[in-house]
């Protein structure tokens, strides 16, 4: 399921003394790996926390799923980027919006936040990658759920880098150094299709 194409051609970029590494043509059976984990049924991601617009004006989804196939592939990342998976699980995200009024891309970027340290990325779809921002900010994050006031002001965030996505491609790159988040930059999924990747989580204060 998760075997890994055998060519695999890993490229380096740096951005702020911090190496973004690049795999093309991750998984040899790209189409297989999509369809054992997407599913329009994947339960809604942090549905608990209210208040909540999740299932409102939008969808996000996540699968959280035990799976010993994915561990050589985690081992595999986890020696690239030099720290200790945060989780063996299989992770995925799956995004789609409906109401323009409220999800205004044009004037907001979508959940800033940070992880625990490396942060893997698998994308499954074609549009709509990930902008990594300055530490920098002049947003106060309210103390409310993610979902009920995800979209933050676009002009309080110095976008430092947007990840382009390619379907099949893996990135890595420092999710504790930089605020991070999708990049929604056009209505690509404002309708029936997801954003659909797969992710992996590594921990700063772990080396391999």
């Amino acid at each position: 399921m998760f075997r890994l194409n055998n060519r695999l051609q890993i490229k380096q970029e740096t951005l702020q003394e911090s190496v973004i590494y690049y795999i093309d043509n991750f998984y040899l059976h790209p189409k297989k790996v999509e369809e054992y984990l997407f599913d329009p049924e994947t339960p809604l991601h942090k549905i608990e926390q209210k208040p909540s617009y999740n299932n409102i004006h939008f969808e996000d989804r996540r699968l959280i799923k035990e799976d010993e196939r994915i561990n050589t592939v985690v081992d595999f990342l986890s020696q690239i980027c030099g720290q200790q998976p945060d989780t063996y699980d299989i992770v995925t995200n799956m995004q789609r919006f409906f109401d323009h009024d409220f999800n205004d891309y044009k004037n907001c970027v979508w959940w800033p936040h940070q992880d625990t340290g490396y942060n893997g990325i698998v994308y499954f779809s074609d549009e709509c990658g990930t902008n990594l921002y300055s530490i920098d900010t002049t947003d106060e994050f309210p103390n409310v759920p993610e979902h009920y006031k995800p979209w933050r002001p676009r002009e309080k965030y110095e976008i430092l880098k947007t990840i382009e996505p390619k379907y099949n491609r893996l990135v890595l790159f420092d999710g504790f150094k930089f605020p991070h988040g999708v990049d929604i930059c056009n209505d690509r999924y404002y309708g029936e299709d997801y954003r659909k990747n797969q992710v992996f989580f590594f921990r700063i204060d772990a080396d391999v």
